[in-house]
């Protein structure tokens, strides 16, 4: 029996409807990370190289991801969007079992791009419904619910990978590397449940059609503040590559430099990360909300990335797992409050009915940007340095110094601009 309907009339999205919208969340950002769980594995099993490992866990996910996002845009006006989120989660799933089952390379990157395809919708089909329904003086905290389910969803990869993968060792030792194969089953599994729970919600009209003229006011939008745009998205997409790129080669970092075997590397950043990530997300919504009329989005980013410089330093310094952990949990928190911070403050400066089309854009640049490039970029960087010594974390402190200072120069320029902006959509 169908859940009660929920009106969307902003400001009367229910709590429910929320915390399954971000269980999806975190169920696509478990499926997504699997790569890095089980990269040791890959790597021994497969003969990978660094930057074939990058590629899965980047551009090979974004291949379709961002031609989804864009091309899924006229979806957002559905009158049946849980059952288009219910078949999202069933394509990912499909890309999952490829993946699990494929002997080649070149299978694998298929596969990874299948569940990018898969998540390309759902992620800007939840996330609208919960902008639309939100009354906006809770908008960004309930933006940064959904949003932190992302960083649940890396943990539970993390956790619930390295002791899946413990659990295997120890119970079909015969299997030896392939123990990433049943990895991806067991993991896919669960996603049915969300799937029958997405079935059973009664259906909500979208709050209004998106016009015809949505693309021409978009480019018009972007030729009245062509610098405030082009530095929003940058900071932002400068921010989301730090915590890309952290997020697939902490784990291998822990198993090379700091001699932990990749189960117990997963489980130490995965339990990290669910204790100390989601505060992010929070105090990004938190700030956005409570200060945003003093404090802008864009110097919360600025703050934030200047802070994730020495942290970067000290994991090149760190002398114990413990020790490096720590520092690599703290640079993708930091790192978090700024991506979270420049998200939550878009709707404010996006007219209303160009906000969902906005957020696309903005979803499918700091993909590409950030999930494309930041993890494959540094996976090259270690391959040119070599396996020895120090040379994976000195390739992620490269990768995201360069990009932290990138994305400073972008947010405070984006700054100024920002308040205007804000006025300029109320009007």
């Amino acid at each position: 029996m169908p859940l009660p309907n929920v009106r969307s009339t902003s400001g009367n999205i229910s709590v429910s409807l929320i915390c399954l919208l971000a269980l999806g969340h975190c169920a696509a950002f478990a499926d997504r990370n699997l790569p890095a769980v089980a990269a040791p594995l890959l790597k021994a099993d497969l003969g990978l190289s660094d930057a074939q490992l990058g590629l899965l866990d980047g551009p090979a996910f974004v291949l379709l991801y961002v031609v989804g996002m864009l091309a899924s845009w006229p979806l957002a006006s559905s009158r049946h969007r849980f059952r288009l989120l219910a078949g999202c989660v069933a394509l990912w799933v499909l890309g999952m079992a490829a993946f699990a089952l494929g002997q080649s390379f070149g299978v694998l990157v298929a596969a990874r791009a299948l569940v990018g395809l898969g998540q390309a919708a759902f992620v800007p089909l939840a996330l609208g419904l919960i902008v639309e329904g939100s009354a906006p003086r809770w908008r960004a905290r309930s933006m940064a619910v959904f949003t932190a389910a992302a960083v649940v969803g890396r943990s539970v990869a993390l956790l619930g990978g390295g002791a899946a993968l413990a659990l295997l060792a120890r119970w079909v030792p015969a299997l030896g590397h392939a123990h990433w194969r049943l990895l991806f089953l067991l993991m896919a599994a669960p996603n049915l449940i969300l799937m029958a729970m997405l079935l059973r919600r009664a259906e909500w009209s979208p709050a209004a059609p998106p016009p015809v003229a949505v693309p021409g006011q978009i480019v018009a939008a972007f030729r009245r503040r062509p610098g405030l745009v082009c530095a929003y998205f940058c900071g932002a997409g400068a921010s989301v590559l730090i915590v890309q790129t952290i997020g697939a080669w902490a784990p291998s970092v822990l198993h090379r430099e700091e001699g932990l075997v990749p189960a117990t590397a997963a489980l130490a950043f995965g339990a990290a990360l669910l204790v100390t990530a989601p505060l992010g997300h929070l105090i990004a919504g938190i700030l956005v909300d409570r200060r945003g009329k003093r404090v802008t989005p864009m110097a919360v980013v600025a703050g934030a990335l200047l802070l994730a410089v020495p942290l970067l330093w000290a994991v090149l310094r760190a002398s114990s797992a413990t020790t490096a952990c720590g520092f690599l949990t703290l640079t993708y928190l930091v790192g978090d409050v700024a991506a979270v911070a420049a998200l939550a403050g878009l709707p404010s400066i996006l007219p209303v009915p160009l906000r969902d089309a906005g957020l696309r854009l903005f979803l499918a640049f700091i993909t590409v940007l950030g999930v494309g490039l930041g993890p494959f970029f540094a996976g090259l960087v270690s391959d040119g340095i070599g396996m020895g010594g120090r040379g994976l974390s000195t390739a992620l402190y490269m990768v995201c110094a360069g990009a932290a200072a990138f994305g400073i120069v972008s947010a405070l320029l984006a700054r100024a601009g920002w308040r205007d902006a804000v006025v300029e959509a109320a009007g």
